[in-house]
């Protein structure tokens, strides 16, 4: 006994669907001399409600129909189809045609006609063809525009993880260089501690109202300066996203800048001017800012202390406004930067420190931060002669 493979149902079949719907014999046997052949999936009906059954269970993608048929008008089965599926086609079969019902099927977007009584049956295959490659290329269309849509919503959400990605790196890195900072803080917040400390015991054994009180006042005039150095660390190690865009002085940025890294270590041996011009602001986030400076300050000056020790080093901040523009440069007479290293220093995770002496993601984050701002930074550096970062942000209007 032959095993035979199942026949596949009209669901299963991939091809368009094709109704025609005519209450005459004779053209329902011309539409299927002419049409069964093509790579359509053909249906016939001869009412309006074994057209709609059909299109209820199998759909409709090209509708050949006699505009008059003994239960219903051919346009309302356009209708019907064309509020199922938009891209649907229709190509009406009519003897006479009207005003009213050339209106009617403006309205519906009806592809083409077919006059009765037919004389070039091969017309219709034409015209069936036709509507066929216009609905494909409609829903490939359609696709296209899906695929795109769908391709924005990724690209959009992309984007979203990489802005939390970059607010997260900015702050992991600034986090990473506390480290460095907290061992100077410590060293800076000894010494008045240990005053306080001391004034503290001399006061517990202290008659003198005179004195109690001038020990007093010192105890506070060192408690405020311990104050001062941790509230310079807790507003750097703040999040960035708690800043918003506000009018930043950049004299104040770097000073606060400066005092963090002189905290550092061998930094304060370091002699760092400062020649800014008068006002300059710019718009942006303010640690941030200072985050910037912090990096660049600091880079320099471990570039000059790994020339030249604590001793003939130096470090020279230089900004000014230019037309539309702030421009600041940080100087030093370091150990420099090797012309074939040059192009990599604003990689993530580049470095030319020794391992374990950098993240690699200082000079990133400041690229990230001043192309964030609208801005622009370049290098310029010569190994044994020093480095030159300079900054271009656009001045507020």
């Amino acid at each position: 006994m032959t095993n035979r493979s199942p026949v596949p149902s009209l669901r299963q079949d991939p091809r368009p669907v094709l109704i025609a719907v005519d209450d005459e014999p004779v053209i329902l046997q011309i539409f299927q001399a002419v049409l069964e052949e093509e790579p359509y999936r053909l249906l016939t009906a001869a009412t309006g409600k074994a057209a709609l059954a059909l299109i209820e269970e199998h759909g409709c993608d090209l509708l050949l129909t006699d505009k008059n048929l003994p239960d219903t008008n051919g346009l309302e089965l356009a209708r019907v189809v064309r509020a199922r599926d938009p891209q649907a086609e229709v190509i009406v079969v009519t003897g006479y045609g009207s005003l009213d019902t050339a209106i009617r099927a403006l309205e519906l977007e009806v592809f083409d006609y077919v006059l009765k009584p037919i004389g070039d049956i091969f017309d219709i295959r034409r015209k069936v063809k036709r509507a066929a490659e216009k609905q494909a290329m409609a829903r490939e269309n359609l696709r296209l525009v899906e695929d795109l849509r769908r391709q924005n919503e990724a690209l959009s959400a992309a984007l979203e993880e990489a802005r939390e990605l970059r607010a997260e790196l900015i702050q992991s890195e600034k986090l990473a260089g506390i480290g460095t900072l907290a061992a100077g803080v410590a060293h800076e917040i000894s010494s008045p501690l240990f005053g306080v400390l001391g004034l503290a015991e001399a006061i517990v054994d202290e008659q003198d109202v005179a004195t109690i009180h001038s020990h007093a006042s010192e105890i506070i005039s060192y408690s405020k300066a311990i104050r001062a150095i941790v509230q310079d660390l807790s507003g750097y190690s703040r999040s960035t996203e708690a800043d918003g865009s506000e009018p930043v002085d950049l004299r104040r940025a770097l000073a606060d800048a400066l005092r963090l890294v002189e905290r550092a270590g061998p930094g304060h041996k370091v002699p760092v001017q400062i020649e800014l011009a008068e006002g300059l602001v710019v718009m942006g986030r303010p640690t941030e800012l200072q985050q910037v400076f912090v990096n660049l300050l600091k880079n320099a000056i471990e570039a000059v202390v790994e020339r030249h020790g604590t001793d003939g080093g130096r470090v020279r901040v230089e900004g000014g406004r230019r037309e539309e523009a702030v421009w600041v440069r940080v100087i030093d007479n370091g150990i420099g930067i090797a012309a074939d290293r040059l192009s990599y220093v604003f990689d993530p995770f580049y470095t030319t420190k020794p391992a374990g002496k950098g993240t690699g993601l200082g000079l990133n984050v400041v690229y990230r931060i001043v192309t964030r701002h609208k801005g622009q930074i370049a290098v310029e550096s010569r190994v044994g002669e020093g480095t030159t970062l300079a900054l271009k942000l656009p001045a507020p209007g």
